[in-house]
């Protein structure tokens, strides 16, 4: 449907059984270099192995990538330049949850979940920015929640980083926006995925509240993605699309 052929993707937690993984390889299928990047080396040494049978080895490279970690980030990229060229797609996937009351939340749970769900994809934003604006082309794509919109419990980091991804995204779109680079979000709402089946089955119960009546599967959140990098979103910049089969609806 779209094509990325010539272009380079990073995709943040990719390897895992959800969101990054059904982009990861929707990016293949439209035709992009990806570089799947996840910290454990097990899944992301299968999941290359298999996107490397299905679509060639020439595609697709794996790195050890902590999100949150800057020299890892660093050497990811070095890594990834030295393989592809420049990285003009950059999809910031990788996420986690310090689940504790704000009160009870101790300063490494705290600094952890905003240095993987916000320091870490406005490093790997700042990194890439310069060479992209050289360029002149370049699509970053924030996947964000609708936890960034909503109220919550129990996880304060997360729901108040995925806000501040929200305005980021505004923010790159603006000051990028004249050299050639979009940046746009996707905020999910409840996703099957194992997480759900393993640590959240009550989240099972959402599907018939949704209009759509079901929950939203990794393939629709990599359908938005594919659209959004892609020259078809062309006039599309700084908005976060609401995923979530109607779940939230923005006011």
């Amino acid at each position: 449907m779209y094509d990325l052929s010539g272009h380079t993707a990073l995709v943040t937690g990719a390897a895992g059984g959800g969101i990054g993984k059904a982009v990861a390889r929707r990016l293949l299928i439209e035709g992009a270099n990806v570089v799947v990047t996840d910290p454990h080396e097990r899944r992301t040494d299968e999941t290359v192995a298999a996107f490397a049978d299905e679509f060639g080895p020439e595609r697709v490279m794996g790195a050890y990538l902590d999100a949150g970690d800057r020299d890892q980030i660093d050497a990811t990229l070095a890594a990834a330049r030295e393989r592809f060229g420049i990285v003009d797609v950059l999809v910031n996937n990788a996420a986690v949850n310090a689940l504790n009351p704000v009160g009870d939340m101790t300063p490494e749970e705290w600094d952890w979940a905003i240095g993987v769900n916000l320091s870490g994809p406005w490093y790997l934003c700042r990194a890439l920015l310069p060479a992209m604006a050289e360029q002149g082309w370049g699509s970053i794509v924030n996947i964000t929640s609708v936890a960034g919109w909503i109220h919550g419990t129990n996880e304060g980091p997360y729901a108040g980083a995925k806000a501040a991804l929200h305005q980021l995204t505004r923010t790159i779109a603006t000051e990028y926006g004249p050299k050639g680079i979009r940046c746009n979000g996707v905020a999910p709402g409840i996703i099957h995925t194992w997480f759900v089946d393993a640590k959240a089955p009550q989240l099972l119960d959402e599907a018939p509240k949704t209009p759509v009546r079901r929950l939203g599967t990794p393939d629709d959140i990599a359908n938005v993605v594919a659209w959004l990098v892609s020259d078809e979103s062309s006039f599309v910049t700084g908005e976060t699309i609401n995923a979530s089969g109607g779940w939230y609806m923005r006011p």
